[in-house]
């Protein structure tokens, strides 16, 4: 197949380029002018076209003589700041304009993939969410401009899918963690939550506070067991870069997924009292219970959709990634503890 991918030298979607080019297809990935990393996947032997999302030639001359479309380029968090007007240019006009071009395809097109987020979702009510979400069972009701933008982009690829027949998937990732990242995670972090603490003026906002200042008078990094203010571990379901390939390569022209939205997240979600104690174990670093007067983070996903539509099958857990993460580490490839949160 002729594969394009947009935001090609991004993490996943150099990934996602190195397992579709070993598997045989032709890839051909679409870059800012000037992206430094746009070599590299030459070098991989990916073709590169430069140009902007927000410009319909550009996309529809990247778009020519291909058979799949997967959409991950975009303006988000961690690649900023970026303005409103940022957001919806590269992200919503840039869809539109992916959309457009993939519906010029005709028959030629086997499949576009749209890549959204967990971001287009409130996940933090006061009590947490004790039902596994389903694609369905939450607003998408985020007013951040990233979330917001992916609203609008899953939007219109629901128009096109309606409308137009066009043969068009959404993924969602949730939050995606990559080699040696797990270690560096802020919420595992002692530090984290006296940043977090140290201005709050309510009653249990101080006693939290000094609770954690309680912690640190020992010195040294220490992990935090996070714990909501009745005294439950809280709970996150993440993903790691090798599960979000292996959903692309089985999704991929599946006509089971077509005009459908599907969420993707690990094996299985994880709580804090069970992963910061064997990160302690593993790490040398000692950890603390503390209840925190904050929202909590306590949810987990239903992927029976991707399970049961597409043979969506992860294989990574959270105590796989802290293995590898220190052997990662061990490698040169990162610190355990991140020094700014």
């Amino acid at each position: 197949m002729k594969v394009l991918i947009t935001g090609i030298t991004g993490r996943v979607g150099a990934n996602l380029a190195r397992q579709f080019l070993q598997n045989g297809h032709d890839v051909r990935g679409f870059v800012w002018p000037g992206d430094r990393q746009a070599e590299k996947m030459r070098s991989v032997g990916a073709e590169i076209v430069e140009g902007d999302l927000a410009s319909s030639a550009d996309v529809s001359a990247a778009a020519e003589d291909q058979e799949v479309i997967l959409h991950l380029g975009a303006a988000f968090q961690a690649g900023g700041p970026f303005t409103p007007e940022q957001y919806m240019d590269t992200n919503v006009k840039g869809t539109f304009n992916v959309l457009q071009a993939a519906l010029g395809l005709g028959d030629r097109l086997k499949h576009v993939i749209l890549t959204s987020t967990d971001a287009t979702m409130f996940k933090y009510p006061p009590n947490g969410i004790d039902t596994p979400i389903t694609e369905d069972s939450l607003p998408l009701v985020s007013t951040d401009w990233y979330g917001y933008s992916k609203v609008l982009c899953e939007n219109l690829v629901d128009r096109y899918c309606r409308h137009e027949n066009l043969r068009a998937t959404v993924i969602r990732f949730a939050s995606v963690w990559g080699a040696g990242e797990i270690l560096k995670f802020p919420a595992f972090h002692l530090s984290t939550y006296l940043k977090q603490f140290e201005n709050r003026t309510d009653d249990a906002g101080k006693s939290t506070y000094q609770r954690l200042r309680d912690e640190d008078a020992a010195g040294g990094a220490r992990l935090i067991v996070a714990r909501d203010a009745s005294g439950r571990p809280w709970k996150k379901h993440i993903i790691e870069v090798r599960d979000i390939v292996h959903a692309y390569e089985v999704a991929v022209g599946n006509p089971n997924t077509f005009g459908r939205v599907y969420q993707i997240g690990a094996k299985e979600p994880f709580t804090w009292d069970a992963l910061v104690p064997y990160m302690s174990e593993a790490t040398g670093i000692p950890y603390s219970t503390v209840d925190l007067a904050t929202r909590p983070t306590f949810y987990e996903y239903d992927l029976s959709a991707a399970r049961n539509d597409f043979g969506y099958d992860p294989q990574l857990s959270v105590y796989d990634m802290v293995d590898e993460a220190l052997r990662f580490n061990s490698e040169g490839g990162g610190e355990i503890i991140p020094t700014s949160v």
